[in-house]
């Protein structure tokens, strides 16, 4: 085969140096136009910003190199192959590569760069804790990133069980570098504060309509109906950035090898809501466990985790069975027995604080249970920040 003549090759290798940050960003990482439909509303980004962008990202996928900084293989993916984690990460990947396709529209990519922290097995399938961190990044010409955390811990003992789970985010606008290395910002948790109680205490109130729409339009520049036609609904929208987060499970109720999230409501366990339930014929889904049409004593409905819960709820889309959705009390708690109760039957703190709610008992320790949390996410939040 013959070589081009040296002035054409020259010229070939000056047009990709002349090249501008945002072109090779679109280029190198199969970035879409912005659509027609809100395009004008959204900035273009300045060099610097699209250079900042390009070596990032460049740096996050280990681009450009078969070896990372310490020599170590890795693959296509940008996964180590000789990482005891390799299958675990390939599992996840695959999962999402089915939901990807299952949520999104045919119009729109999703692009997301994963990755483990730390990672303590129980046994050979268990986790007893673990760190899934992500980057979530804007499939337009947007130069913006969404990175997401999520922590995981249970250590079950004889009486007492150590739990807690987190997921967190926060977005980076390469126009603003003070972003990059922002703090994380709580979606949701549930934490046992009491080992032995086992109550769960669960805060939601980050995961709303708000936080949604701002997302959207963080990463797809627009939240509008034209919008979720051509990216995906916010049902699909919040799946997805779970899953992201590894939390994989379309119904939010476990983690993976064998991880799970605490409370889960479940209306066939109560005779008296299940008969209500029953006289109302509700119905949800395609769940032939709980097909109002036959016998009532055939008749067990399935209920809902108190994640699945929320997001059924703030997309608008509770059904005939979760509607009746019963937030954990105390008394659901499964250490919870007559230790917890006065002779008047309120429930009393360590301290023998009388507690006359479950509301007023989350007050109490919230503050300490969160603290837990959220001073792991900052203690590692700039080790996460690549």
């Amino acid at each position: 085969m013959n070589n081009p003549p040296a002035e054409k090759k020259r010229k070939a290798d000056d047009s990709s140096e002349t090249m501008s940050w945002r072109a090779k960003s679109i280029e190198e990482f199969g970035l879409q136009p912005v659509p027609d439909g809100w395009k004008d509303s959204v900035a273009i980004g300045s060099e610097e910003a699209w250079e900042s962008y390009y070596t990032y990202r460049s740096r996050v996928e280990c681009r450009g190199s078969e070896e990372d900084d310490s020599g170590d293989e890795i693959d296509s993916d940008g996964d180590y192959i000789d990482d005891e984690n390799y299958v675990f990460m390939k599992e996840w990947k695959r999962k999402m590569a089915g939901q990807i396709e299952e949520y999104m529209s045919n119009d729109c990519q999703w692009h997301w760069t994963p990755r483990f922290g730390d990672l303590v097995w129980e046994d050979c399938d268990e986790l007893r804790s673990a760190e899934y961190y992500a980057h979530v990044w804007s499939p337009y010409a947007i130069p913006h990133v969404i990175k997401l955390e999520h922590r995981y811990h249970c250590r079950t003992r004889y009486s007492s069980i150590e739990f807690g789970t987190i997921w967190s985010y926060r977005e980076v606008d390469f126009a603003e570098e003070d972003t990059i290395d922002s703090r994380y910002k709580e979606l949701c948790s549930n934490c046992f504060e009491d080992e032995e109680l086992r109550a769960d205490v669960i805060n939601l109130s980050h995961m709303n309509k708000l936080t949604c729409q701002r997302l959207q339009r963080f990463l797809f520049g627009a939240h509008s109906e034209e919008c979720r036609k051509v990216t995906c609904s916010d049902m699909n929208f919040w799946l997805l950035l779970f899953g992201s987060m590894g939390t994989t499970d379309p119904n939010l109720e476990k983690d993976p090898k064998g991880g799970n999230h605490g409370y889960s409501w479940h209306p066939w366990n109560n005779k008296e809501l299940r008969k209500k339930l029953y006289d109302l014929k509700a119905v949800e889904g395609d769940d032939r466990e709980g097909d109002p049409n036959g016998p009532f004593d055939d008749y067990y409905p399935s209920g809902c985790s108190w994640l699945k819960h929320r997001l059924l709820e703030i997309t608008g889309n509770l059904g005939a069975v979760t509607k009746h959705y019963i937030p954990p009390t105390i008394k659901d708690a499964m250490g919870y027995d007559d230790r917890y109760q006065d002779e008047e039957g309120s429930e009393e703190d360590g301290d023998g604080i009388k507690i006359t709610s479950w509301e007023q008992l989350k007050d109490k320790i919230m503050d300490d249970v969160l603290k837990k949390c959220r001073s792991a996410v900052t203690k590692h939040g700039q080790e996460c920040s690549s």
